[in-house]
């Protein structure tokens, strides 16, 4: 039974082109795991503690941990038990929403997600994480900003089968529309 983790990062609960996307993947990646289990990260709308110099000593040298080291571990772990994950996200001033921003400080940890021997090793191999991006403006490169962020971010703790949807072009409607009509035939070749 395959378990996917899905993260959230959009601060907007109603009218989210990204939640959108992550609930149509969501219904696609079901009918292909009936016994599937999906575990939800909120870190748009959930406060995340941003990384400061106490906790970032902490991660080297605990005694008491604080409640914020327990969640970075919580997050750790929650990567670790998962088979695929899914990080829906929305650009925000050309990068990612400072929430998943935040996330990812709590998550990239030596000893914990990455190690060193001559150079960093990921920790968390075999899997499979779909970035199912949106932005207002039309994508002219092939990888957004967010998504450059976001594998190199991955690749660095490991994570190296990275797919990637991309819903731009928001601020046009009936754009928008017809990518969201190709959806689930996107979703469909990404779990091939």
């Amino acid at each position: 039974m395959k378990t996917l983790l899905r993260i959230d990062s959009s601060l907007r609960l109603k009218n989210s082109y990204s939640r959108r996307a992550g609930d149509r993947f969501v219904q696609e990646w079901k009918l292909l795991n009936p016994d599937g289990k999906i575990k939800s990260r909120e870190v748009g709308t959930d406060f995340i503690p941003h990384l400061d110099q106490a906790l970032f000593e902490e991660f080297h040298t605990v005694q008491n941990p604080s409640e914020k080291l327990k969640l970075s571990d919580e997050l750790i772990a929650e990567l670790f038990e998962c088979d695929e994950i899914l990080i829906t996200v929305p650009m925000y001033n050309f990068g990612m929403p400072s929430s998943l921003k935040a996330y990812f400080d709590l998550v990239v940890r030596t000893g914990k997600t990455f190690r060193y021997e001559d150079k960093s090793i990921g920790l968390l191999k075999n899997k499979k994480t779909y970035i199912l991006s949106s932005m207002g403006d039309v994508k002219t490169d092939t990888l957004s900003l967010v998504e450059m962020h976001l594998k190199q971010i991955l690749n660095y703790i490991g994570i190296r089968d990275i797919f990637y949807y991309s819903l731009d072009g928001t601020a046009d409607e009936s754009y928008v529309r017809q990518q969201l009509n190709n959806q689930t035939t996107s979703f469909n070749n990404m779990f091939k």
